[in-house]
Parts: C-alpha cells; structure tokens; sequence
C-alpha cells in the first residue's frame, strides 16, 4: 500500500506544478477597446501592427507551462481593419491561392458576411485573405 501511495503523491505533485502559462481560449469581446485587445493579441503573435477595428478568438495550449513539456497548441483567428499601406505587411511571404478553407471565419466575433472582395494568401499554417478596398484583414495561424 506504500508505493501505491507514494505514486499517488507524486502524481498530485506534479499535477499541482503544471502551470498554466500562456493557455486560453479567448475572445475579442472580454475587452473594450482596441488598445486592450491589441494588447493581448501581442501576448501571442510576433507582429506589430496598427488597428482601426480589431476583432479575434484565440486558442492557445501552452505546453511548456509545466513540469513535464508537451506540444505548444494553437488557433489565432482575426479580423481587423487595418491602414492601407500596412496589407502588404499581412500576405509578406505569403502564396496567392484560390479559395482556401474559410470555416474558421464564423469563429471570429463580427465576422464578415460577404467574402467576395477578398483575396487569399497562405502558407503552411496562415492564412490571409484581404480586401483592398475596405481595408479589412481576415487572419488566422494555427498550429497543425
């Protein structure tokens, strides 16, 4: 009965010394401004950008928050209006591509509901359509 315990300890050790790190599941609405959301965009993306409107959900499993490391997981989704001569910044890097896969796009809070202006970028794990004309952004990167 002794080792069963003591395993039973060490497993409750360890679960408690998981840390939750930077993992959430968050969308644009729990802030009201675009500053604050802003913000906490840049707590998960590499990139500085200007914002007129901004509007997201974020998925984010930090696997290197605990004791024992596992896959980093993530889903950023977003839709912003942005300065005109900032889009080129969005698709850098980026392939032209037909019609990607769009049923990430009614995640997003606001989402929009005609496409057809839009033009699609992607890699392996963004995707990008703009719309020139509107100045509007639809953004997401996902961990495969």
């Amino acid at each position: 009965m002794k080792p069963f315990a003591l395993v039973a300890l060490m497993l409750m050790l360890n679960l408690v010394s998981c840390g939750k790190g930077k993992t959430t599941n968050t969308a644009s609405t729990a802030f009201s401004t675009v500053a604050e959301k802003q913000e906490f965009l840049e707590r998960y993306v590499k990139f500085r950008r200007s914002y007129e409107d901004l509007h997201f959900r974020i998925s984010f499993i930090d696997g290197g928050a605990g004791m024992v490391p596992g896959p980093t997981e993530w889903n950023i989704r977003l839709i912003a209006t942005v300065p005109a001569d900032e889009i080129d910044q969005w698709i850098d890097g980026l392939g032209e591509v037909k019609l990607p896969d769009l049923e990430w796009i009614p995640d997003i809070p606001n989402p929009p509901t005609n496409l057809s202006n839009f033009k699609w970028y992607q890699d392996d794990k963004r995707t990008v359509g703009v719309d020139r004309v509107s100045r509007t952004v639809l953004y997401r990167n996902h961990a495969s």
